[in-house]
């Protein structure tokens, strides 16, 4: 007779839990833009990403195609939260100047409370030479029609036609890229306030601008 202890019994595999796929995907995304954020694009595995969410890798692959088509879900899902935070924000009976700031606001605000949404819209995977860059600068371009259409009315309200102070579709992306810049800059240096950021692009931007809408502007000397 064996003295040896009996080897213990395994229990069966409890049963898979069944989750709706809206559900499961949202699971999914949340992972994968932490992933993403903490990792990077490159660096990113299929296997992480499942094993965090509790799922196998095919099933990702089911969901999504492709680490590719993953990530253009994720960024996808971060730009819907940003204009979503945009559009909450907006009071379309403000004054042009307070709708800007309204905006500028809610855009730090996101880049503050939801910066692994952010990172994906923005790091370095969407920048000019990374994978999605096309769908980043689409993002850009929705933005900068959305402030173009701020600026114009702010011309409007002051009683000029918007080519008096120049094209507004210009000047707002270049609106959006100070945006883009500054909150860069910000995520490594994160002592300011959310005001105050936004309140440096305000004053940086509008100043400038209320000076074109009433008339002002400055011009270069004449050459030598």
């Amino acid at each position: 007779m064996s003295d040896a202890a009996p080897s213990p019994i395994t229990p069966p595999p409890a049963a898979r839990r069944r989750v709706p796929r809206a559900v499961r995907e949202r699971e999914m995304l949340e992972v994968a833009e932490r992933v993403f954020a903490e990792r990077g694009y490159h660096a990113a595995s299929v296997d992480a990403i499942a094993e965090g969410t509790g799922i196998t890798k095919p099933m990702v692959y089911a969901y999504f195609g492709s680490k590719e088509g993953l990530y253009i879900a994720c960024m996808e899902r971060a730009r819907r939260r940003l204009f979503e935070a945009i559009d909450e924000a907006a009071d379309a009976n403000a004054p042009p100047d307070e709708q800007l700031w309204f905006g500028l606001l809610a855009f730090f605000t996101f880049v503050a409370e939801q910066p692994e949404s952010w990172s994906v819209l923005f790091g370095e995977p969407t920048r000019r030479d990374g994978p999605f860059a096309v769908e980043a600068a689409r993002l850009r371009r929705q933005i900068a029609r959305l402030v173009a259409q701020l600026l114009g009315e702010a011309a409007a309200a002051e009683g000029l036609d918007p080519s008096r102070v120049g094209a507004t579709d210009p000047l707002a992306h270049a609106l959006v890229g100070a945006a883009e810049s500054l909150a860069d800059w910000w995520v490594d240096h994160s002592n300011a306030t959310t005001e105050r950021v936004a309140l440096w692009l305000m004053n940086f931007a509008w100043t400038g601008f209320g000076d074109l809408v009433r008339g002002g502007g400055w011009t270069p000397p004449p050459p030598g």
